[in-house]
C-alpha cells in the first residue's frame, strides 16, 4: 500500500559533541510531528550502523563530515566507512558502502559558497532549520540545486530532540528502501520551518550549562 513516508534527513542525537537526546527522545518527537525516519547525522562518527526501528520511528544511518568542500551528509550508509578513504576522498568512502552525498547548508557560515560543481554530490540540502538567514539560505540553496540539476533534501539539523520534523521531505512509496531512492531521484517534497526561538535559546543554555532541563 502507497503512504506517504516523512523522512528528516539531518538530525543530530547526545553522541555529537554539540546536541542533546536520546534515540527515544528523539523518537516521541518525531511521531509528535508525524515523522516516520531520520537520518542519525552526527558529527564525524556514525552512531547506528544498520536501520532501527526505535519506538515506531525508523533510524537510518548517516553522518556528518567537515570537508574541504563544507559539511557533507552521509546518508543510509550500509556497512562500516573506510577511514583510510574517508580522509582521503569522503565522497568516494560513502558511496563505497551504497549512500548518498548530500552538501549541507551551503549558504550558511558552514557551507562553500565557492563551489560551483562536486562530482559525487548527489543531493542538495535545501532547507536547513536551523539556518538563523532560513528565508534567504534557503532560497539561494533551492537554486543553486537546480542550477547544478540535483535533487533537494530537507532536515532540522536538530540538536534538541524538540527541533526534530522542523524540516523533511515527503514522498509517496511503499517502503523505506524505495522511499530513499525516490528521493534521490528527485521525486521528494520538501517542507520546512526555521528552528524555533525557544529552542534555539534552550540549546544554547544547554551548551553552555551541560545541564538538561
Amino acid at each position: 500500500m502507497v503512504a506517504n513516508i516523512r523522512i528528516d534527513f539531518h538530525v543530530h542525537t547526545k553522541w555529537s559533541h554539540d546536541a542533546f537526546g536520546d534515540f527515544f527522545e528523539i523518537s516521541r518527537w518525531a511521531r509528535f510531528k508525524g515523522i516516520n525516519a531520520v537520518v542519525v547525522t552526527d558529527h564525524n562518527r556514525v552512531t547506528i550502523h544498520k536501520p532501527e526501528n526505535i519506538n515506531s520511528t525508523l533510524f537510518i544511518p548517516g553522518i556528518e563530515l567537515k570537508t574541504p568542500y563544507g559539511h557533507v551528509l552521509g546518508i543510509n550508509l550500509q556497512d562500516d566507512l573506510d577511514i583510510g578513504l574517508l580522509k582521503e576522498n569522503p565522497l568516494k568512502a560513502i558511496h563505497k558502502v551504497g549512500g548518498f552525498c548530500v552538501l549541507a547548508h551551503p549558504f550558511d557560515s558552514r557551507g562553500n559558497r565557492k563551489i560551483k560543481r562536486l562530482e559525487g554530490i548527489d543531493a542538495i540540502e535545501v532547507l536547513n532549520s536551523s539556518s538563523i538567514l532560513f528565508k534567504r539560505n534557503s532560497k539561494l540553496s533551492r537554486a543553486y540545486a537546480k542550477m547544478l540539476n540535483l535533487p533537494e533534501t530537507a532536515g532540522s539539523d536538530s540538536h534538541l530532540p524538540s527541533a526534530v520534523g522542523d524540516a523533511f521531505v515527503e514522498v509517496e512509496d511503499n517502503e523505506f528502501l524505495d522511499a530513499m531512492r525516490s528521493i534521490f531521484n528527485g521525486r521528494g517534497k520538501i517542507f520546512g520551518r526555521p528552528t524555533s526561538i525557544m529552542n534555539r535559546i534552550k540549546l544554547n543554555l544547554l551548551r553552555i550549562t551541560k545541564i538538561k532541563f
